[in-house]
């Protein structure tokens, strides 16, 4: 028998809750019921369950005493009897299931049932669960996850009480309420009018602390449909002198997820423009968000309005050279590894391989940033990678032989010769049978996993890659298991059988 059985119907001929005679059941039946309940499975149990459900006044009654009765009854007889109690829905004994479930939480006992059984009583649990949000005595995590609890029991009409909770507490808890009242919002819209009443009455009349303001504007933005009025004040908090550092950031993360406000995020990179150029790092990141927040197109022009490539502040100068309209044929590369900070250098490589198409200097170029440090390559293998990246994506008969050069040059870094098989997998016509002939041929032991990984991207693999997966997967046992299921996902119907 499940343990959360659905309610069942009361037998016929009998009256259900408060219409029922005294005569017709009494606390005596009741508990003969409760007795039933404890140690049967069958249509006994099911008759006995109608019989207290359709009594709930006797029923409450009898369940209490025998759960307070010497002997206890053991952990399945007591879940038994406080699904019926559930089920019952009596307000009285949601103060019991919120204490089982803090004393449960206080000794590391499982907790499901509890919170399950409080999770059933809908609106009627959230006294509880506001105290046990309060309880200091519980962890952060546990709290967090009462909180959550809270968010989907409380009442429609009154979640916008609840919006008094936010920007205050420990961050944990403000992440936990953060993300649930989001969902909540999601999976019901209709309730997003009173979320977004409750954060609009906090904005207007209880938001003097900037952190809480911040936080209720994220909040805002996040859960509910925008509104001019709304957008009106995320504009004036970005334009206010006076406004502290932190509302703007969150000004503009609200006006980047409502897609509005360009006129006047543009306006703030041009106010704020020398100012992060110059090396104001709030300037800077106001700058940045605000670039990242605004149509491609416009961001562009200020970038190079601002000449941000040229930027010493790495988050600029990354901008720039995402954004920027720079030359096709990337004569700006070499300058752009000069920079001292890897995320700008990387950044200019990741350009050039969105850009695709290269002509023969700068695949000799690419491949120099690739190379062996010895020879004068980079020395940060995440730039390295991104070179060797931006080779492939020249899609070159040159980029493709500068591909297999690295793939074999025992002086490259082992991430970017894995980097190389890769690339050619998956932009070489040939690339995957060349790539599952060096890994038959076991001349890179120390590759052999990668090699793996890199024929797993193939998009019409061939019998000979087949052959190199099955014949890898019985011959190497330390890249076996990975050779077989790529094998198996490339190669459904066949496998290595």
């Amino acid at each position: 028998m499940q343990l959360f059985a659905p309610p069942v119907t009361a037998p016929a001929g009998e009256p259900a809750g408060d219409e029922a005679p005294a005569e017709a059941y009494d606390l005596a039946a009741a508990t003969r019921d409760v007795e039933v309940i404890l140690i049967d499975r069958g249509t006994a149990y099911l008759d006995a369950r109608a019989r207290l459900e359709a009594y709930p006044a006797l029923a409450a009654e009898a369940v209490v005493a025998r759960l307070e009765a010497v002997p206890a009854p053991g952990p399945e007889k007591r879940d038994r009897l406080l699904n019926v109690l559930a089920a019952l829905k009596r307000p009285e004994h949601v103060a019991m299931f919120g204490e089982q479930l803090r004393r449960a939480m206080l000794q590391d006992r499982p907790t499901e049932l509890w919170m399950q059984l409080l999770r059933r009583q809908g609106p009627a649990a959230t006294p509880v669960l506001v105290g046990l949000v309060g309880d200091r005595e519980l962890s952060n995590e546990q709290r967090g996850i009462l909180l959550e609890a809270l968010i989907e029991a409380t009442a429609s009409e009154d979640l916008g009480e609840l919006m008094a909770m936010v920007g205050r507490g420990a961050s944990e808890l403000q992440d936990a309420l953060r993300r649930a009242v989001i969902r909540r919002a999601r999976e019901h819209s209709t309730d997003q009018a009173a979320i977004a009443a409750g954060i609009d009455e906090d904005l207007d009349t209880d938001a003097s602390d900037a952190g809480r303001l911040a936080q209720l504007l994220i909040l805002r933005a996040a859960c509910c449909a925008v509104d001019e009025g709304f957008t009106a004040r995320l504009e004036a908090a970005l334009t206010d002198p006076a406004a502290p550092f932190q509302v703007q950031v969150a000004a503009i993360d609200g006006l980047d997820r409502l897609g509005r406000g360009a006129g006047v995020l543009e306006a703030m990179v041009r106010a704020q423009g020398q100012a992060a150029l110059g090396g104001g790092q709030a300037a800077e990141i106001l700058v940045s968000l605000a670039l990242e927040a605004l149509p491609p197109e416009t961001a562009a022009s200020l970038g190079a309005e601002l000449a941000l490539t040229a930027s010493e502040a790495p988050r600029l100068a990354q901008l720039g050279y995402r954004f920027a309209a720079l030359a096709p044929d990337h004569s700006w590369l070499a300058a752009s590894q000069q920079h001292a900070w890897p995320e700008v250098r990387k950044a200019a490589l990741t350009r050039v391989a969105d850009s695709g198409g290269c002509d023969k200097p700068t695949v000799r170029a690419l491949v120099n940033i690739a190379g062996p440090v010895s020879a004068g390559g980079e020395r940060d293998a995440r730039v390295g990678r991104a070179a060797v990246t931006a080779i492939g994506r020249c899609d070159d008969p040159n980029a493709y032989k500068a591909l297999r050069e690295l793939l074999d040059n025992s002086g490259v870094d082992l991430t970017q010769r894995a980097e190389a098989a890769r690339q050619l997998v998956e932009r070489d016509p040939s690339g995957a049978d060349l790539v599952a002939q060096v890994l038959l041929d076991g001349r890179y032991p120390d590759l052999a996993r990668e090699l793996v990984v890199a024929l797993g991207h193939a998009s019409s693999p061939s019998e000979t890659v087949r052959d190199a997966l099955c014949r890898t997967s019985r011959a190497n046992p330390m890249v076996a298991a990975t050779a077989g299921q790529t094998a198996a996902r490339l190669f459904p119907d066949q496998g290595c059988e």
